[in-house]
């Protein structure tokens, strides 16, 4: 966008757009750059003309919450202007940005001479306003969410603690009395059945508290992939989706439980999504040695994710179309991915199906 045709300027004579625009310094800024940080003096105000301008406010013990953005022809920084205050926000480029900054003393000049974009300001002040509020509803919405996840699972650890216990330790007794390959090897899945439930609900008590305890190690990933399939082949057999697997032999480093987790989010959605249809989902891998990972693939033809959450898919409390499920599955697989110095995306489309990739560091 023209810094000329911004619409900052729709409602001024040529005269005053041209004096001011002399006044104005055009920046390119890449993602990431600081602008201006909260209680710096409000000098200037910002006309953006490409990109996108986060804006955040520093709270105690949590960095920088997000509160409200500016995208291409809008404009901010005016309200430190008109009231003479310092910046009540810090202004980031979220994106690669092209802005122009006007001194304030030029606006101010301007605005005495000439009120008539006055009604725009307003306007501007007023969505700004919104725009907090509405952020600001939603993050304690959502603390009030997690906060009542975390009190629900420390109530079922809690109340699971001794009925895992039983299960494991009637497990650990019917192996010692019986020799039989077969019985043991049932019983062993169960006892890694329980452990993978008790650390299923202790993940989801750390994600309430937005954190995440991690012990990594170095793991084969195909000895990762066979040992998941060993463990879920009563639940890929009953199933009438076909299963595939076939990933790179690469060492990785990271918590083979809590990948667990990502996988079993992933494919039990995609199984889920064929409903009583028959399908395939299929788990393929590559390395990239230049770039010190490797990329998971995992591949479902059931349709595609419904538009309506796409957008949102890995936020918490995201469901659709489901009776059963929190809508946490794949928030805590991307904190998990996240966590392990990796990053999880996904390309859909309606009528075919989904692919998510998740690029995870591979062992030096």
């Amino acid at each position: 966008m023209d810094l000329q045709t911004h619409p900052f300027f729709k409602q001024m004579d040529k005269e005053s757009v041209q004096a001011l625009t002399r006044s104005a310094l055009i920046q390119n800024l890449p993602r990431g750059t600081v602008i201006f940080e909260e209680g710096d003096l409000s000098d200037s105000i910002y006309l953006v003309l490409e990109g996108t301008i986060g804006f955040s406010k520093k709270v105690t013990n949590r960095g920088h919450l997000q509160i409200s953005q500016s995208h291409k022809g809008e404009y901010f920084g005016e309200i430190g202007v008109l009231i003479n205050d310092r910046r009540s926000l810090r202004a980031e480029a979220k994106t690669p940005c092209t802005i122009a900054c006007i001194p304030g003393a030029a606006l101010v000049s301007y605005l005495r001479k000439m009120p008539a974009p006055v009604q725009g300001l307003m306007q501007s002040i007023i969505a700004h306003l919104q725009g907090t509020t509405k952020k600001f509803v939603d993050d304690r919405i959502h603390q009030e969410k997690m906060a009542l996840v975390g009190n629900m699972t420390n109530t079922i650890i809690h109340d699971f603690k001794n009925p895992f216990c039983l299960i494991s330790l009637s497990s650990q007794l019917l192996r010692q009395r019986n020799n039989d390959p077969e019985t043991q090897k049932l019983c062993q899945n169960i006892e890694r059945q329980v452990d993978r439930m008790v650390s299923m609900v202790t993940e989801l008590a750390e994600f309430s508290r937005g954190e995440h305890s991690i012990n990594k190690v170095k793991l084969k990933l195909k000895d990762v992939f066979e040992e998941f399939r060993s463990l879920n082949h009563p639940y890929f057999e009953n199933t009438h989706i076909q299963v595939s697997m076939e990933v790179p032999d690469v060492v990785i480093v990271g918590a083979k439980a809590k990948l667990f987790r990502v996988f079993q989010n992933l494919i039990g959605n995609a199984i889920e999504a064929f409903g009583e249809r028959q399908g395939a989902v299929k788990v393929t891998g590559i390395v990239s040695h230049a770039e010190g990972n490797v990329q998971i693939f995992i591949e479902d033809n059931a349709g595609g994710i419904p538009e309506a959450i796409r957008d949102r898919l890995f936020e918490p409390f995201v469901s659709y179309g489901k009776r059963e499920g929190t809508g946490l599955g794949t928030a805590i697989a991307r904190s998990i991915v996240e966590a392990h110095g990796g990053s999880i995306s996904y390309r859909t489309e309606t009528g075919r199906g989904t692919i998510f990739t998740i690029n995870l560091p591979i062992s030096r």
